[in-house]
């Protein structure tokens, strides 16, 4: 296979979420992901430093994603902290199995490399803290933390 002159970074992104989906992460490595994406290794690490780095460019891309599902699930109304928990809770009931597959790898790569996580925390305290008040609010969270 030829390789490409220019790397486009959604290009590795997809090749990178298709090998994790693929294999469920098991053979997610740089060799695989620039092969799936018909560049050379070093094209990769010029593009993304590190294996870190390409999970982190995932994950965000993950979040991103999934935020932009529940803004379009919100539609134009008004938008307090429980309709926002309870669009969360509706988009993550509706994922399909592939969308599944990737946060699951993703929140698995996680520990081991805890330095990644600064993303999925401000996106849990965003979410989360207006949910802290006592009564219906709480009900809300903690349905929102057990899905």
């Amino acid at each position: 296979m030829a390789r490409k002159k220019e790397i486009d970074k959604d290009s590795v992104l997809d090749a990178a979420e298709a090998v994790i989906v693929e294999s469920g992460g098991r053979n997610f490595t740089l060799d695989a992901v620039a092969e799936r994406a018909g560049i050379s290794k070093g094209g990769l690490v010029y593009t993304f430093a590190t294996k870190d780095g390409l999970m982190h460019a995932v994950l965000e891309r993950e979040l991103a994603r999934f935020q932009d599902a529940v803004r379009r699930r919100l539609g134009n109304g008004p938008t307090g902290p429980a309709e926002l928990a309870l669009a969360h809770i509706e988009e993550a009931l509706s994922e399909d199995d592939t969308s599944t597959q990737k946060a699951a790898f993703l929140v698995t790569a996680l520990v081991h490399a805890p330095d990644m996580l600064e993303p999925i925390r401000s996106f849990y305290h965003a979410l989360l803290d207006p949910l802290r008040p006592r009564g219906k609010n709480a009900e809300i969270r903690h349905a929102l933390l057990a899905v």
